[in-house]
């Protein structure tokens, strides 16, 4: 897949490397996806994205994301580390986009990036419920770390996601995205909380 954009200044690294995960691959496939809204009080979580690539010539990435879940659906805010805001992502009953942008097209598709978002973060029932009728599945295990899901196209592997849980100060998701080929930590920052910020 070739993604190309007309740049208004120089771009960070985080999106470079965003890109070059992207390039040159086939398009991903999309799995089916739950309505937009989510359940019970809005809520908002604060988490650190650390990007490693299977790759080992690209570098590791650090980005920053405020991710807001209300009943109108996903808002996501991402940021460089030092607090330069990049784009919002949204995700309503009008699909997937980003609203807000330092650059003319952000180097992943919004469908795709709020997908794995929702991955680690929507319980196995809804996406079960989402992928009924289709060849996608969701299952969930126990581990002694902590719980593995893993997204399955048929009998492809496409995703996992390890919730580590032990010891509890330390709790974190680990993406595994074998479609595009990196890792991501996934780790708590700052307090969540469950009305008043919106990023």
């Amino acid at each position: 897949m070739t993604v190309t954009f007309l740049s208004r200044r120089l771009w960070p690294a985080a999106l470079l490397l965003m890109l070059t995960l992207l390039a040159g691959c086939s398009a991903p496939a999309m799995a089916p996806q739950a309505a937009a809204g989510w359940q019970g009080e809005p809520q908002t979580l604060k988490r650190k994205l650390t990007i490693t690539p299977f790759d080992e010539t690209r570098p590791e990435q650090t980005l920053l994301a405020v991710i807001r879940l209300s009943g109108d659906g996903l808002r996501v805010v991402i940021a460089t580390p030092t607090g330069q805001r990049l784009f919002t992502l949204v995700r309503d009953d009008q699909g997937a986009r980003y609203t807000q942008s330092i650059m003319d097209r952000p180097p992943f598709p919004a469908q795709w990036f709020a997908q794995r978002l929702e991955w680690s973060l929507r319980p196995e029932s809804a996406l079960q419920k989402a992928f009924q009728g289709s060849a996608w599945q969701v299952q969930d295990q126990r581990f002694e770390h902590g719980q593995v899901r893993k997204i399955l196209d048929g009998d492809t592997l496409v995703a996992r996601i390890d919730t580590i849980d032990r010891p509890a100060d330390r709790v974190h998701d680990v993406l595994t995205d074998f479609q595009i080929g990196y890792r991501m930590v996934i780790t708590p920052f700052g307090n969540d909380n469950s009305a008043g910020e919106t990023p």
